[in-house]
């Protein structure tokens, strides 16, 4: 009896993980700098979105607080972005200030450059998947 009972919990851990894992596959993907469009507000809230979630994977309710482009040199830009998320165990909220480096010699298609992340929270951000991300948003 007890040797049905831990084959059966074991399937029902095995499909919980398929399931978990389904769900993550389907993330959206990052946006592409190369493909940024016309609705300027909805391209860099999403950029943060992604960002939060590449330092942060347990992040929630990620939100933009506000972006300004500055314009450093010829050719060079930067996205200053300033975004909210919330503990997903404590429910804290937390501010991001994010520098996304840009190359913009081309204006049809941006280059990351470089990203530079700092927040409020006590758990440090993994910046490995912050510098992998470039990568996408590269794409």
């Amino acid at each position: 009896m007890i040797a049905r009972q831990g084959k059966g919990v074991l399937l029902l851990s095995c499909a919980a993980l398929l399931l978990a894992g389904a769900a993550w596959a389907q993330a959206p993907q990052p946006p592409s700098f190369k493909k940024r469009g016309n609705e300027e507000r909805s391209f860099v809230s999403r950029v943060g979105d992604s960002i939060v979630k590449a330092a942060h994977p347990s992040a929630k309710k990620i939100g933009l607080v506000e972006y300004r482009y500055n314009h450093t040199r010829p050719d060079r830009t930067d996205l200053n972005l300033k975004m909210e998320f919330y503990g997903v165990v404590t429910n804290k909220r937390y501010v991001a200030d994010i520098v996304v480096k840009i190359d913009s010699s081309n204006k049809e298609a941006w280059e990351v450059l470089n990203i530079e992340y700092t927040d409020n929270d006590n758990i440090r951000a993994n910046q490995n998947n912050i510098q992998a991300l470039i990568k996408q948003l590269n794409r």
